[in-house]
This record gives C-alpha cells, sequence and structure tokens, in this order.
C-alpha cells in the first residue's frame, strides 16, 4: 500500500491510500471525505493515512481485517488493543519484507537488525494511536449502522477506543532532542554571511542560484517565516508602498495556481511583514531579471523557482520545494559544520522573535525613563497616564507576537520566550561566575 496525493481541477490536493491493485481503499476514502476533508489540510490528512497504513501492515502480519471482524461483530479486544499498541510504538521502517520467502506469514515481517531502537517519540505514538483509534471507531460504526446490534455494537466500539486513547505514556519522550535554543546571535549573522553571493566561503557554483539561495535565507533572516510560508510566497505578495516594503502571507489553500502536489500552505494567520528596502529592491531584480529568464515561471505566481532542469541546465523556472531550502541549508552548514550545525530554517523564527524580546525590552527601559522624567517634573498624573498607555505587559507583548507570527492564540507566543529566558539565564550565570571568590587556576599552576 501507499500513500498517494492527487490534484482536482478545483486545485483541491485528495490523499488516497492506494491498495496493492494502485485502487483507493475504500473505506479510508470514505473515512477521509466524511470526517477529515472539510476541517483538515492535505498534508494532515496525509499524516493520518501514514497512520492507517501502519494499522493495514498488522493487520497483514496478523492475517485479519479489523473492519470485516467489526461488522461480523467482533469488536478489538483488550489483548487486540495490547497488541496493536505495541506495534504502533515502532517506526514503519522497523517492518521489512523477508525476500527469501513468498510465504504471506508472521515471518514475512520482522524487526530490521540494523535498527538498535525502532521506537518512535511519544508524541507521535500518542498522534498515531489517536488517528488509528478515530479511523476505526468512526468506520466501524458506519459499517454495523444499520444493523440490529448496532446499539451494542457503538457501546463495543467506544470502549475499544477509550482503550486504545488509555495509558499513554507518561512523562518525558525517550528521545531527547539536542538543544539549539542557545545559538548565539553572531552565529546566525555569520550564516547570512556565508550565503551572501560575493562571499568566499558561498558554496555554490551558479551565480542566478547563488543570488536566489541568499535571497530565500535573508527573508528568512528579516521574517521569520515558517519555509511552507516563504514557499507560498507570489509576486503580488511584496508591498507596493515605496516608503513601508512588506512581504504579505495570504492563506490560499487548494490553489488552482500552484502546480506542487504538496502545495505549501500558511498554517499561520495572514499578515504583511515589514522588510528592508534593500531586501525589496533584490527580490524584484530576481523577479525581473533571473526568474523572467524562466519559461516555466511565466506560467504561475510564485517567487522562488528552480534554475536547474532535468538535463542540467538553469532554466526549469518551476517552484521549489521544500527540500530545495533543506538542501541549500545543509550546504551551508557543511561550510562550517561545528558553527552551524544548530541551524535550521525554522531557527530563523526563533531568532526573529528572540531580536523582538530585545526591542521589547529596549521599548520597556525607554518608556520607565520616560516615566521617571516626568515624575521628577511633578508631571506625576502625565507620568501616570503614559506608562498606563505605552508600559508593555505581558498580554500586550503576546499580543505583539500574535500579530507578527500570525497566532491565532496569544499562548502560542510562550514558545519563543524559552530561548530568551535561556540567554538571560546564561548571561545571569556568567556574572555569577566574575563574582566567585574561589576560581580555579589556570593549568600553569598545578603542572
Amino acid at each position: 500500500m501507499k500513500v498517494a496525493v492527487k490534484k482536482f481541477k478545483s486545485g483541491e490536493r485528495y490523499v488516497f491510500l492506494l491498495g496493492k491493485d494502485g485502487v483507493p481503499d475504500f473505506w479510508v476514502t470514505h473515512f477521509v471525505t466524511q470526517k477529515l476533508r472539510m476541517t483538515k489540510a492535505a498534508t494532515s490528512i496525509e499524516q493520518y493515512l501514514k497512520d492507517i497504513k501502519h494499522l493495514k501492515r498488522w493487520e497483514e502480519m496478523n492475517d485479519r481485517d479489523l473492519l470485516d471482524e467489526i461488522y461480523n461483530g467482533k469488536v478489538p479486544d483488550e489483548e487486540d488493543v495490547k497488541a496493536l499498541k505495541e506495534h504502533c510504538s515502532y517506526h514503519a521502517k522497523a517492518f521489512k519484507v523477508k525476500t527469501a520467502s513468498n510465504v504471506l506469514d508472521m515471518g514475512k515481517f520482522h524487526l530490521s537488525k540494523t535498527q538498535d531502537k525502532p521506537t518512535i517519540s511519544k508524541s507521535q505514538y500518542i498522534s498515531r494511536i489517536a488517528h488509528i483509534a478515530e479511523f476505526l471507531h468512526f468506520i466501524g460504526k458506519e459499517r454495523v449502522k444499520y444493523k440490529p446490534t448496532a446499539a451494542e455494537l457503538f457501546d463495543e466500539l467506544d470502549k475499544m477506543k477509550t482503550l486504545l486513547k488509555s495509558g499513554n505514556p507518561k512523562g518525558k519522550s525517550k528521545k531527547v532532542s539536542l538543544d539549539k535554543s542557545g545559538i548565539a546571535d553572531d552565529v546566525f549573522e555569520d550564516f547570512v554571511e556565508v550565503a551572501k553571493p560575493d562571499s568566499q566561503y558561498n558554496p555554490f557554483k551558479n551565480p542566478v542560484v547563488k543570488f536566489r539561495n541568499y535571497l530565500i535565507v535573508q527573508v528568512l533572516y528579516e521574517t521569520g517565516f515558517r519555509c511552507a510560508e516563504l514557499l507560498a510566497l507570489r509576486i503580488s505578495d511584496i508591498g507596493t508602498d515605496t516608503d513601508n516594503p512588506t512581504l504579505s502571507v495570504v492563506r490560499r489553500h487548494d490553489s488552482k495556481d500552484d502546480p506542487r502536489l504538496k502545495e505549501p500552505t500558511a498554517k499561520t494567520l495572514g499578515r504583511a511583514v515589514s522588510i528592508t528596502k534593500e531586501l525589496r529592491d533584490l527580490l524584484n531584480t530576481y523577479i525581473k531579471v533571473h526568474r523572467a529568464d524562466t519559461k516555466v515561471a511565466k506560467t504561475h505566481p510564485f517567487i522562488f523557482v528552480s534554475h536547474k532542469d532535468k538535463e542540467g541546465h538553469y532554466q526549469s523556472g518551476q517552484p521549489i520545494i521544500q527540500q530545495t531550502i533543506n538542501d541549500i541549508f545543509n550546504s551551508i552548514k557543511a561550510v562550517n559544520l561545528e558553527r552551524f550545525w544548530a541551524i535550521t530554517p525554522h531557527s530563523y523564527r526563533h531568532y526573529y522573535n528572540d531580536q523582538l524580546s530585545d526591542r521589547i525590552d529596549e521599548e520597556r527601559k525607554a518608556v520607565k525613563q520616560e516615566v521617571k522624567r516626568l515624575e521628577q517634573a511633578g508631571l506625576h498624573q502625565e507620568a501616570k497616564q503614559y506608562a498606563s498607555e505605552n508600559i508593555i505587559t505581558e498580554q500586550r507583548e503576546l499580543e505583539i507576537r500574535a500579530a507578527l507570527n500570525g497566532h491565532s492564540s496569544l499562548e502560542s507566543g510562550r514558545t519563543y520566550l524559552k530561548r530568551t529566558i535561556r540567554k538571560r539565564a546564561s548571561a545571569i550565570r556568567k556574572k555569577m561566575h566574575q563574582r566567585l571568590k574561589h576560581k580555579a587556576g589556570s593549568i600553569d599552576d598545578y603542572i
């Protein structure tokens, strides 16, 4: 089985789970149409189907068909749920077909010996179990709703869903992610410096590709956009105000104009973000000179395009994809891996918010100084009013972050405070070290 995405004439991306014969699975398609299609993005639906595919693999391994069993009155019991949960804790790639035998039995699949711990993270496990539980519960009810015993089977399906979603692992995930929140500001700056077309360390050969790649890095540096937001940028998203240049994030799901099957869509709300005049001018130059030099680019409105086709010529003009951005960053990181190892496209979103924190702190300091000046001048009422109108409280800070990042919830802004908090904690630790009465001596003192 495989997950496939098809683009309809309307622009909608529809995700299918195809069987070995290439035909979409009927009940999975029914689930997508009735339960997911109207409320979920294609990328989210694709993850649902990957998880359902994992369920189908378990059924094949155990010669089971849970939906047929449910139709015949046998709802998965506690033992089935336990076995399914164990299966869901493994990576899909942990199972592979033995080529030495054509017999379809339990021996067909086995854990890959090359993987010491082929388990997924806690969050992935919870998400996978939730998707499978939702599928079995919904389609199970669809299949039995006209049976005389429907009420009893509905109760059993409710219990099955509860069993599946209960007993999720507690505490932190076993998978430890490397902390990238403490990246120094000058590392971000140096990365942009290497990306500049005239840098002697720039790893790219073709001058047009150099220029495009630099603009991609510079846009992320100035705006804190998500990758999908950058990939979806259109020429019309460049603001026309001469004195106040902007780039706009616009939500355009299921676009007819986008030839990419995996359409990059904005996860956050639409917004206009200020950019420098220099970046605005460079973007327009890229569009008018380099982008216009490709024939395919004239068939779509997206800013950043490929400049290399399958034959190796720099003329493609197709909109770039996520992998292109990943490759750009990996190539620049390789210039100085020890220094740039933690830099990712998304890390510039954290950097953007860290810079925002610094500007907010500066504004708070300026407001306090002005309030103090007014009070010293005896203008107590004016000082009180000025403070009320201008002090940036935590609520106001979250509102500012929501506006600039496109968050629909103010709480989303708290995520980006972690790096700032750790940065300040590090600065405090350094001051503490400076005041230590007993400090470690140099090597020469002991050798």
